[in-house]
């Protein structure tokens, strides 16, 4: 097991707001994730925070698992699954918070998955393959990437091996072709990312290059570059609303 999945282990737990299934260790949590919010106290709350309605014994009151603030049943009546929070079933959130919740879905099905295991119809494959190029060095090396179980680590194995923590990748750029300046079909065909090894302030570059004639892994791995792109912008806290 590499250093990037080590601790991976998980455990159930009950709070006011459901069950979740969260890593034992917190130096394991994924860098996407997001803590619980503190509920507003009831008696700070005697109206509906959405649409003013006021309390009482028939209109009660009920909390966004997301914001944690205070609504009537119309204005927060919708359960939505919430992964970012690692909660088990879908949860009761307001309608704003469902609606960005929602959104989220495909990131967590598709992207943080297509990115952990590769998948091309219904063939999976253990990440992407491609040629990578540290630093300034003319050599590359053919390599697997993939995201770790975590979701902290970006793992490239080969002959060498590396891994890259997420919440250190400072930019991310794909590398296309096939553009024309009157529009058309670009192809992804490699990535370019900076990063800061920790207590580093310098930047380390790392150059990713689809093989030509690794023909079998075209698409997988420009559909695993579409999916580097957006998780390189879903740090923890941007998707907020």
């Amino acid at each position: 097991m590499s250093g990037g999945e080590a601790r991976d282990a998980k455990k159930l737990v009950r709070s006011p707001s459901g069950l979740r299934m969260v890593p034992e260790h917190r130096s394991a949590r994924s860098p996407f994730g997001l803590d619980e919010p503190p509920w507003v106290p009831d008696k700070e709350c005697p109206r509906c925070m959405q649409c003013d309605t006021k309390f009482d014994f028939i209109t009660r009151k009920h909390h966004c698992r997301r914001c944690g603030k205070c609504f009537c049943d119309k204005c927060c009546s919708k359960k939505v699954p919430l992964p970012r929070m690692c909660f088990v079933d879908p949860v009761r959130q307001c309608a704003e918070c469902a609606l960005i919740s929602q959104k989220e879905t495909e990131f967590y099905d598709k992207q943080l998955k297509v990115l952990m295991n590769g998948k091309v119809m219904m063939l999976f494959f253990p990440g992407a393959t491609f040629f990578v190029t540290l630093g300034t060095s003319d050599k590359s090396e053919l390599m697997v990437c993939r995201l770790s179980n975590n979701q902290r680590y970006l793992i490239l194995d080969g002959d060498s091996h590396y891994e890259i923590e997420i919440v250190q990748i400072s930019t991310v750029q794909i590398l296309t072709e096939g553009f024309t300046p009157g529009g058309g079909n670009t192809r992804a065909i490699g990535m370019v990312l900076q990063y800061r090894l920790p207590g580093s302030p310098e930047l380390t570059q790392v150059k990713f290059t689809a093989g030509e004639d690794l023909s079998c892994n075209k698409k997988l791995s420009a559909t695993w570059l579409a999916a580097m792109h957006k998780v390189s912008g879903a740090r923890a806290g941007e998707q907020e609303k």
